[in-house]
């Protein structure tokens, strides 16, 4: 394979200072790349500083691009053009903004400083001491510029000259101080005081002036070149308004025409100091003194230029305040008003990339870079990976393929890493350099289809970087570096079993090292998005390269496996429990697994604590959540073939028969028996020692016996870690961490137990996927278990042979192994699915109502409207070929009833054609193979075959009803029963319509003989009262009504066979007899509506001949019709009425004119002032015989003469006196000439009829209008 170096250059080396732009060395000009973006910034630039040049106005910029854009480079290349190097006018691409800026430039002499800014005190500090610095070094011959404050040093010269004298101090101070530089360094006055010498007055009028004027300036400049020479750097600086004022005259003494300055990382510097909030506000707002100035006195123009990445307010994190934040926004905005801007274009970096690091040294050299570059975009999951990074807001790279393919072998996301790294380490570290040490690294060994991946940072800017200023961030990069030397670089060695001197060649280990490191730099800077949310096939991506795998695809696997080995001995390691792992690193700055040192060694190594916890894994992942048995056996529920099966779950040691003795390990009636081992034998035994207990079983049970595999050394080793941890937290028994903890501080207590429990979840899947291994769910790693040639499963039932087990889970071999077995006992067809969920009784009512409708039908059919109905039936009687459901329609025919076919074919070789017992059946259901259905289902099967037969239920030699699924009993049986004729049939489900009204099933079958006979003396029963209490009352006022008790026709021949007809219904307990009676029924000359008219109408008939009131009236007007038109009348059209049939005539109102026209004529022939009569005393309550209970308060009546006719019952007692005409009778005053003289009467009543006779006449004689006085007495 093709090397990388063999197609571009890569250097062998790289030093410090090959990608470090120094003021003093200049840029590496031969090298620099000009793009078309680089070109329009240097001419902007230009403009900027030839317009302050010609005007003499300050200006200043902010040179703003994100990191690799260039920002440093830009300002070297254009501090040598100012500079007039001839080697940066000739740079290729900038010919032409620098001939533009020739017209300005060319004459004129710029002094350019740099200054970088990580290390200031102070923004003055910086420039004014940076000032001092450059321009020694440029003119070591010129005074130096006065920028300390000066008050102390005259002070100390006071002091000095009081102590030489005058003499000897101005002697001294003229000798020692200087002479101007070529091209003047001082001003007039300081020329004529240096000239004339100094003087006691000019030194007196030089000290009295203010800071930063020309005399004052001149004898500092003295005093510090003669005296005071440590002075220059030491001492505070002037105001940077005055500084600024002071070096821009000392430039110009030196013969400058402008100064430009160029400020790197000072916004990055401001950035440092953001938590003082105070210091940023103070020093942020001094940048304004760069373009404006209180003092006018500047000669010279300044032109500043600051490199900035960010703004500075984005440098606030979320816990800055608004009052904090608006006031750093409020200098920053008054600032950037001020300032202008050259943006460096975000594209420049892979381009600048790509011809000064990756330039191909020939065509050929080109084409296999392309081809290499193909084949990774060509991985669609790698490729999107790869890409991620282009996103993140400052890493300037772009987002397309072309960019992609200028950085190759460098990925979007390494680039995107690498400025977040640099951000977070606040290092403006060379994009170019970094890359650089990453090529020459490999130098020997990067081939062409290689990526170089994203880990390969973690070495230079982790491991080996400088660490961040910032604490919090210093912190955390410390932590990544402790752990990864401390803790993960040892895990990984001794995983892969080897040493550091094998550490460089060993390719397992270099996999495992790249993905721990990608890692770890996911948890320093995890807002790249390529390092966010980490997934196995992100870290695969990320590392594009470094994983070979013999089976395409299986990357991501490899990737979940070796990072599961290091999350096991390292808890900072987390993977999610989700199909497609998210992989996460938490740094901490304390070793909390020393918190399991603090755990009982006897609490976590005994074999019961081991074996109940691996009992609580094993049993979680079977999800077996059922009560414990007698035994101790876990009672497990299992829905198979809809139907709920219970299956007795057993741990323990099958070899030992201390603790499972012959009762644990065999099964109990039908249910199975499942045996489950523990993984290890506490006393060494080998796995063989439980087979041979096995094989000395007796046969027959229906017993399973799963041995794993036993763990290895290491696994079980996790087994106790998990253990304690399980003892700190808990385990459902309360938290134990506080109390053995109680020393550690509560805060590093709290981030324990979230480390612990990180780390108990890990180790439980790690525990788990062993633990599939020893069961044989998964395959074997030779790491987890020890194999042997000795199976997992073992039965004592003769004629089985189960499997291996089958399912990538535990859960999933368990069922597949229950499954497997309930189908060895139950492997009859057909059947519905294995996994088809039980079969409520709900469900089997609602099939067995259909099914009742189906077989009513003549076309066995019925319509099921309901989804929900036709999904239960479909998986139901589909299955089981119980009937079937086609197209919205159940269908129960002995073509869609397997079972009808079955049971028949298989009772009668066993003798039985006409009658089936349903114990013989529930047999025949499981033969010639069992079904396992449940006692409820069979009843399902038993009715729907009664109902698709048509056969009746009995019991003994009766029939009985069987409503229910409920009810169908072992004693019962199905027979052929007796049925009426086709014709009977037709005639009672006709005439049974047209008297009592409704539908019948007109389709003869069993189910609808009972149906149709039930509806029938239901309906019989419920008239029979009414029947006969209207017969009764027609014969008992047959006289009044005009009716002959003896005529075959009529109103009361129709009562009466009406009354016989429902009686005879009523009684009949024989179903077919009832249809063959209803069929031939004899109901006299009149149709069956009429009879039903008759029934439906008996009760309110009845009630109204039940009025005792009215008959005395009628009886009256009977007696009276033989003289009395009117009355003959009356009773004519009611004795009419009454001899027609109901339905022709209504009786009711027939009674009600009657009564009521009746009362009329007997008021009229009554006086309309009745005679009044002694007032009596109100007697006591008498009850007349009968029962009946008089009024309360019963009216007064004046007693009624007594008729001539008067029944011989009623008797008078007494002398027969009355009161006679015009007698004493009358109202007591005189005025009773004239009316009817009424005579007392008494009654002696001794029965009811007597009494209901004496009643009607009271009755009659109030309907007069009559006023009827009551007395009685009781003997």
């Amino acid at each position: 394979m093709t090397l990388l170096r063999d197609v571009i250059d890569i250097p062998t080396s790289v030093g410090d200072g090959d990608f470090v732009v120094r003021a003093a060395e200049g840029a590496d000009l031969r090298r620099y790349v000009v793009t078309d973006q680089l070109r329009e910034n240097f001419a902007d630039a230009l403009r900027r500083i030839g317009h302050a040049v010609t005007t003499g106005r300050s200006q200043a910029v902010f040179l703003h691009g994100s990191f690799g854009s260039g920002k440093s480079h830009f300002m070297a290349v254009l501090r040598e053009i100012l500079q007039h190097n001839p080697e940066a006018r000739q740079v290729r691409g900038l010919a032409e903004p620098v001939l533009a800026a020739d017209s300005w430039l060319r004459d004129r002499k710029l002094l350019t400083l740099t200054f970088h800014m990580l290390d200031a005190r102070s923004v003055e500090q910086a420039v004014l001491e940076g000032y001092l610095n450059q321009i020694t070094a440029l003119h070591p011959e010129a005074p130096v510029p006065a920028v300390h404050r000066s008050d102390a040093l005259l002070d100390d010269a006071a002091r000095l000259r009081e102590r030489m004298g005058d003499d000897a101090f101005f002697a001294a101070l003229r000798d020692g101080g200087g002479a101007p530089a070529a091209g003047g360094g001082l001003g007039l006055a300081a020329l004529r005081a240096q000239a004339d010498g100094w003087t006691p007055d000019r030194y007196a009028a030089a000290a009295a002036a203010p800071p930063g004027t020309e005399q004052r300036d001149g004898l500092v400049s003295a005093l510090t070149s003669t005296f005071f020479t440590g002075a220059v750097r030491s001492g505070e600086y002037l105001d940077l308004d005055t500084g600024l004022a002071v070096i821009t005259r000392h430039a110009k003494s030196l013969g400058y025409d402008a100064l430009v300055l160029f400020l790197d990382e000072l916004i990055l510097w401001l950035s440092t100091k953001i938590s003082d909030h105070v210091f940023v506000n103070t020093e942020g707002a001094k940048l304004n003194k760069l373009v404006e100035s209180a003092d006018a006195t500047r000669p010279l123009p300044l032109i500043s230029f600051v490199a900035r990445q960010r703004n500075l307010e984005d440098f606030l994190g979320p816990q800055v305040g608004g009052t904090e934040r608006e006031a750093l926004a409020h200098v920053m905005r008054s600032v950037q008003g001020r300032f202008g801007e050259i943006a460096l274009a975000d594209t420049n970096l892979p381009e600048i990339t790509e011809k000064r690091l990756l330039k191909p040294l020939t065509d050929e050299g080109r084409a296999v870079i392309d081809n290499a570059f193909a084949a990774v975009k060509g991985n669609r999951e790698v490729w999107d990976a790869l890409l991620l990074g282009a996103q993140y807001g400052d890493a300037g790279i772009g987002s397309d393929a072309a960019a992609f393919r200028k950085l190759y072998p460098f990925s979007p996301a390494l680039v995107a890493t690498l400025v977040a790294l640099s951000q977070a380490l606040q290092r403006e570290r060379t994009a170019l350099k970094v890359m650089t040490e990453l090529l020459v690294d490999r130098r020997d060994t990067l081939r062409v289809n290689d990526l170089i991946g994203v880990a390969a940072l973690f070495d230079p800017l982790v491991l080996h970087g400088e660490l961040p200023d910032r604490p919090k961030l210093k912190q955390l990069f410390q932590s990544a570096r402790s752990l990864y030397t401390q803790k993960l670089r040892p895990i990984l060695l001794k995983i892969n079993e080897i040493g550091e001197e094998q550490a460089a060649g060993h390719q397992q280990f270099q996999l495992d090292d790249k993905l721990i490191k990608t890692v770890l730099l996911g948890a320093l800077v995890p807002d790249v998005p390529a390092l966010h949310n980490l997934t196995a096939a992100k870290l695969h991506a990320l590392n594009f390269g470094s994983i070979t795998s013999p089976i395409p695809g299986y990357e991501r696997q490899i990737v979940l496996n070796r990072l599961n080995r290091v999350a096991d001995a390292a808890g900072e390691l987390h993977l999610t429990k989700t199909p497609d792992p998210v992989v996460s690193l938490k740094l901490h700055t304390v070793d909390y697994d020393k918190l399991l040192d603090l755990v009982p060694e006897g609490e976590v190594t005994t074999t019961g604590v081991r074996q109940q916890l691996i009992r609580e894994l094993v049993t979680a992942e079977l999800n077996i959540t059922g009560a414990e048995g007698q035994l101790g056996e876990l009672l497990h529920h299992r829905d198979w073939r809809g139907r709920r099966h219970t299956v007795q779950v057993k741990f323990g040691n099958v070899r030992d028969p201390d603790t499972m003795p012959v009762a644990a390990l065999l099964a109990t009636g039908e249910a199975w028996r499942v045996v489950i081992d523990y993984p290890f034998d506490p006393q060494g035994y080998e796995r063989s020692a439980d087979r041979a207990r096995i094989e000395s079983l007796e046969r027959g049970s229906r017993t399973v016996f799963w041995l794993p595999y036993y763990l290895t050394d290491e696994v079980m080793g996790k087994v106790a870690q998990l253990a304690k941890i399980n003892y700190l937290l808990g385990n459902g028994t309360g938290d134990r961490l506080n109390s053995l903890a109680a020393d550690w501080p509560l805060a590093d207590r709290q981030q324990g137990k979230v480390y612990l429990q990180q780390r108990q979840t890990q180790l439980r899947g790690t525990l788990i996927s062993a633990l599939m291994q020893a069961y044989g769910s998964a395959t074997s790693q030779g790491s987890d278990v020890q194999d042997d040639a000795i199976g997992v499963f073992h039965t004592l039932a003769e004629g089985l042979h189960v499997g291996d087990p089958r399912g990538g889970t535990l859960a999933d071999a368990f069922t597949n192994l229950t499954g497997e077995l309930l189908a060895w006992s139950y492997p009859g067809r057909p059947a519905m699915p294995d996994d088809e969920k039980p079969v409520t009784r709900s469900e089997l009512n609602k099939i067995l109502e259909y099914a009742k409708q189906a077989a009513a039908e003549p076309t066995r059919g019925v319509t099921v409207p309901n989804p929900a109905d036709q999904r239960t039936l479909r998986r139901v009687c589909n299955h089981l070929r119980l009937g079937e459901l086609v197209d919205g329609r159940y269908v129960l025919t002995t073509s869609t009833s397997r079972w009808s076919q079955h049971l028949l074919q298989a009772a009668a070789n066993e003798g039985y054609t006409d009658r089936f017992p349903v114990r013989l059946l529930r047999e025949l259901i499981d033969e010639p193979a069992a079904f396992g259905f449940d006692r409820e289902l069979q009843n399902l099967i038993i009715m729907v075959f009664g109902l698709e037969q048509q056969l009746a239920w009995y019991q003994h030699s009766g029939k009985v009803e069987v409503p229910s699924l409920a009810a169908v009993r072992d004693d019962l049986e199905l027979r052929h029963p007796p049925m009426p004729d086709e014709q009977a049939w037709a005639d009672a489900v006709r005439r049974g319509s047209a008297i009592f009204g409704g539908a019948l099933p007109v389709w003869r079958t069993p189910a609808n003989l009972g149906k149709l006979a039930g509806t029938l003396r239901d309906a019989a029963s419920a008239r029979k009262k009414a029947a006969r209490d209207l017969l009764d009352a027609l014969t008992a006022h047959a006289d009044v009504l005009g009716l002959d008790v003896a005529a075959p026709t009529g109103r009361l021949a129709t009562a009466r066979r009406a009354d016989r007809f429902v009686t005879d219904l009523a009684a009949e307990r024989d179903d077919v007899v009832l249809v063959e009676t209803v069929a031939r029924a004899d109901l006299g000359d009149v149709d069956d509506q009429a009879v039903g008219e008759v029934l439906s109408q008996a009760g309110r008939l009845s009630a109204e001949l039940a009025q005792g009131h009215q008959w005395p009236l009628l009886e009256a007007i009977a007696a009276r019709a033989a003289h009395d038109a009117r009355a003959q009348a009356i009773i004519g059209q009611l004795r009419d009425v009454a001899r027609h049939e109901q339905h022709g005539k209504d009786l009711v109102d027939a009674l009600q004119t009657a009564t009521a026209a009746s009362a009329a004529l007997l008021a009229a022939e009554q006086p309309t002032k009745p005679t009044p009569v002694d007032p009596l005393v109100t007697p006591p309550v008498v009850r007349p015989p009968g029962g009946q209970t008089p009024p309360a308060n019963p009216p007064v009546i004046p007693p009624a003469r007594p008729p001539v006719d008067s029944d011989p019952a009623l008797v008078p007692v007494g002398d027969g006196k009355g009161v006679e005409p015009g007698g004493s009778g009358g109202n007591g005053d005189g005025s009773g000439a004239g009316a009817l003289s009424v005579v007392p009467q008494r009654r002696e009543v001794t029965d009811a009829a007597t009494w209901e006779k004496v009643a009607a006449e009271i009755a009659a004689e109030v309907a007069t209008g009559r006023r009827v006085t009551i007395t009685w007495e009781i003997q």
